[in-house]
């Protein structure tokens, strides 16, 4: 059985340029300044608020040396790892189950277990 991976959770673009700033001790101001982004478009898009262009791809690589190929597939992973999860968040589903009364106990502990909300 060939199962797909699902990422729990998306890692923007961002979080490498604030590791890469941490890594060189860069500001981001003198980063702006090194590739002539907008200090509020870096902001937005080190804080994950903004996707990386093209154009910021190809700044970030004249000032970093990481080529624009590896920041725009970073950005891609990033936009197919966030659909993922949002449809697998869409795919959870409400089950009603009925279970006799003399087995209540058995569904304090499945519930207790699996976190289900019982109404009882």
């Amino acid at each position: 059985m060939n199962k797909k991976l699902r990422p729990f959770i998306a890692t923007h673009p961002g979080e490498l340029i604030k590791d890469e700033l941490k890594e060189r001790n860069l500001t981001q101001k003198e980063l702006s300044e090194m590739t002539g982004i907008k200090p509020s478009v870096l902001s937005e898009t080190i804080n994950g608020k903004r996707s990386v262009s093209l154009n910021v791809a190809i700044a970030l690589e004249k000032a970093l040396g990481i080529p624009a190929e590896i920041w725009m597939n970073l950005q891609t992973q990033y936009d197919l790892d966030s659909a993922q999860i949002a449809e697998h968040e869409k795919q959870k589903e409400t089950v009603s189950i009925t279970i006799p009364i003399s087995d209540l106990n058995l569904l304090r502990e499945i519930s207790r277990k699996f976190g289900w909300a019982c109404m009882f």
